[in-house]
């Protein structure tokens, strides 16, 4: 088992599935440019010193356990360099337990935050943070207001693309696909169904949109896919900006028994057992542990006034069944 398998299975990331997960989504990471900092005053000490880095993300399992393995392998991997700190909330929404979060650690003597920020109510937490020297990385998703030192997220742009040239590949003229919005205006969430929308242009696939925003729920996706499923009785096909509606689809499919190819985005260990079964098709999977690990390495870089990369693209895969199996036990 790989170092980094090994990381993931003591957190038992795909022991427990998170709604908003990815859903919450990946943000999307700008063109890798490459950066310099001066040290912070704080970053300036005796050489041996370790450099304090917190980690905040929105909740834990699944997603985020793997968001936790990858920053705890970077300090495993670099003992002398940091010293690490991780904290999360229990919901994704408790902005106000985020921002006591962001606070404490600047109390606490953070140098570098690395987080999965939860929205705009946190902007002037951070940018009170930044104030104080404290080093600002955005994992996963970004918000607008805060000006990062860095960006280590999936590029949702090229992902949807890429899930929309599949998709594409496995449609025909007259086929009928269904798309499942998340959370309408958040643009990394966006950029999946976009992508999938310009892909099918041109190729005779209708597209019909589901009349509500999933907020990458389960039951809600059900919901979703039943009520296009009545409206358009030759569906062919569902796309999901993120694998938990994907999921709640299947339910619907099985009880209909009316068949749907079932596309989904994120990598959620259980919608890769789907796949291997043979019940939804494909997904595209992001990689949380490399959105950490990469993030920290950012922050201490940049503490340390060293050349990194300032918008780190931690990529996508295609899962179908043929790399399933590889997908199922835990979060990349």
């Amino acid at each position: 088992m790989s170092t980094r398998l090994k990381a993931l299975a003591v957190l038992g990331a795909g022991a427990m599935l998170i709604t908003a997960c990815g859903s919450s989504g990946g943000g999307t990471a700008a063109p890798s440019v490459s950066g310099t900092a001066a040290p912070s005053v704080s970053a300036s000490g005796a050489a041996n010193e370790k450099i304090k880095v917190t980690l905040l993300t929105k909740a834990t399992g699944g997603f985020w356990d793997a968001m936790i393995a990858g920053a705890k392998q970077y300090e495993t991997d670099h003992p002398d360099d940091i010293e690490l700190t991780t904290n999360a909330c229990k919901t994704n929404d408790d902005t106000p337990c985020q921002i006591a979060e962001i606070q404490d650690a600047v109390t606490n003597g953070a140098q570098a935050i690395v987080i999965s920020p939860m929205g705009v109510g946190v902007t002037d937490a951070l940018n009170e943070a930044q104030q104080a020297g404290v080093r600002i990385v955005f994992v996963d998703n970004t918000i607008p207001g805060v000006v990062p030192d860095a960006v280590a997220a999936t590029n949702n742009v090229k992902g949807g693309e890429a899930a929309g040239e599949y998709i594409k590949s496995q449609l025909k003229s007259g086929d009928t696909i269904g798309l499942l919005e998340a959370v309408r205006g958040v643009p990394n969430l966006d950029q999946r169904i976009d992508g999938v929308k310009a892909a099918l242009e041109g190729t005779g696939v209708k597209v019909v949109i589901g009349a509500e925003q999933t907020l990458c729920d389960t039951k809600t996706g059900a919901s979703v896919t039943q009520d296009l499923l009545t409206k358009y009785p030759d569906l062919t096909a569902i796309y999901s900006a993120c694998d938990s509606p994907a999921m709640g689809a299947v339910a619907v499919v099985e009880s209909k028994q009316h068949p749907l190819l079932i596309f989904g985005y994120d990598g959620d260990p259980e919608m890769a057992k789907l796949i291997e079964a043979g019940k939804t098709t494909a997904t595209m999977a992001q990689s949380p542990f490399k959105m950490t690990n990469l993030g920290v390495e950012a922050a201490v870089k940049s503490l340390k006034g060293e050349n990194y990369v300032k918008a780190i693209d931690t990529g996508t895969t295609l899962v179908t069944k043929d790399n399933a199996a590889n997908f199922t036990s835990a979060w990349q």
